[in-house]
């Protein structure tokens, strides 16, 4: 008990990323760009895109030419106020992961498009990590590399976070002396429901939301596709999910999810897990701090070239096994319930 012990405090330890000790590499300069923090004053974007890449030289240039495309066309649409920033976080490529990012820095410049490069191969979930605590946005998406999911899907996810704001400010607004939802113990928003419009919603840097993309209305269709051993160990991973987290999100794994700053910056610094099961620990930790939360249906199409092997199967359920012990458990890992100004300190 006290060596397994001794391994979750490894983890706490760990978990603390110095936004100083990172930088932006630029192709064009040898001096590299000093990374802001997710704890700056105010944020100067209207939204960050954060995108994980390992070994991804093939499928990356496709996703960051649709990123890219849709960001200047939504900018035209909706005028100079709306502004955005790409980072493409290199998880130790051994490939030309950066080269392919690079020419995006070029083409684009370094303040829409930037690249963090990893010493190492981290694992998706530190990349993920990294990444947000140096954005800038109001809003904050991760997405993978692949782009099965494509960045316009954005709208619907940005719709129900207007959503859950568009209620808070109607909430506030009828009784000025009742907490936010998150101060509160349950989540009412798990299930949709929309008050009319009356009040001006509330910024997405001052209430944290977290919405969810979505596959799971997809299940049956991906179940015909696959072979009877992968839906075994599917349901398996179902039935861990649902004793981490419960049964209120159905889909975890989906790589596409928007946090306002707020939401971002009382739950990310608190992740642990670097590989494979982070989105169930953001997910964990979102509950416990009584994060409005809302799961929406995205297109998604399978792309040719995915990481996950039966392997990583049964490293995700070590790392659902470790989340449920971790703060279930041995209650070693603890969720700090303040908005992030002990956690603001140690950036």
């Amino acid at each position: 008990m006290r060596m397994l012990r001794r391994f979750f405090d490894s983890l706490e330890e760990e978990k603390e990323h110095r936004v100083a000790d990172f930088s932006f590499e630029s192709p064009t300069s040898v001096n590299r760009i000093a990374a802001p923090s997710l704890f700056d004053e105010r944020a100067s974007k209207s939204l960050s895109i954060v995108i994980p890449a390992y070994n991804e030289e093939v499928r990356l240039p496709a996703t960051l030419e649709e990123t890219m495309a849709y960001l200047q066309r939504r900018r035209d649409r909706a005028g100079p106020h709306f502004t955005y920033e790409v980072i493409v976080v290199d998880d130790g490529s051994k490939d030309g992961t950066t080269e392919e990012a690079f020419k995006f820095v070029k083409k684009h410049g370094v303040d829409a498009v930037r690249v963090l490069s990893l010493p190492g191969n981290k694992g998706k979930g530190y990349a993920v990590k990294a990444g947000i605590m140096c954005t800038r946005g109001k809003e904050v998406l991760f997405m993978d590399a692949d782009g099965a999911t494509g960045v316009s899907e954005i709208e619907k996810l940005e719709r129900s976070m207007q959503t859950i704001l568009q209620k808070e400010s109607n909430e506030s607004q009828d009784a000025q002396t009742t907490p936010p939802s998150w101060e509160r113990k349950g989540n009412p928003y798990m299930v949709g429901g929309q008050k009319p419009m009356t009040a001006v919603p509330m910024s997405a840097e001052e209430e944290p939301v977290f919405v969810l993309g979505s596959r799971a209305h997809l299940q049956n269709q991906a179940m015909a596709k696959r072979t009877a051993v992968r839906n075994f160990l599917m349901h398996g991973f179902h039935a861990l999910v649902t004793l981490v987290v419960g049964n209120t999100v159905r889909d975890t794994q989906c790589g596409f999810k928007l946090m306002t700053r707020k939401a971002a910056q009382m739950i990310v610094p608190q992740q642990r897990l670097q590989r494979w099961a982070f989105d169930v620990e953001l997910i964990k930790i979102a509950q416990t701090l009584h994060v409005p939360m809302n799961e929406v249906q995205v297109v998604w199409t399978e792309i040719p070239g995915s990481k996950v092997r039966l392997s990583s199967i049964a490293h995700i359920a070590f790392e659902l096994a470790m989340i449920k012990t971790g703060y279930d458990i041995l209650g070693a890992w603890s969720v700090s319930g303040s908005s992030s100004s002990k956690i603001k300190k140690k950036m």
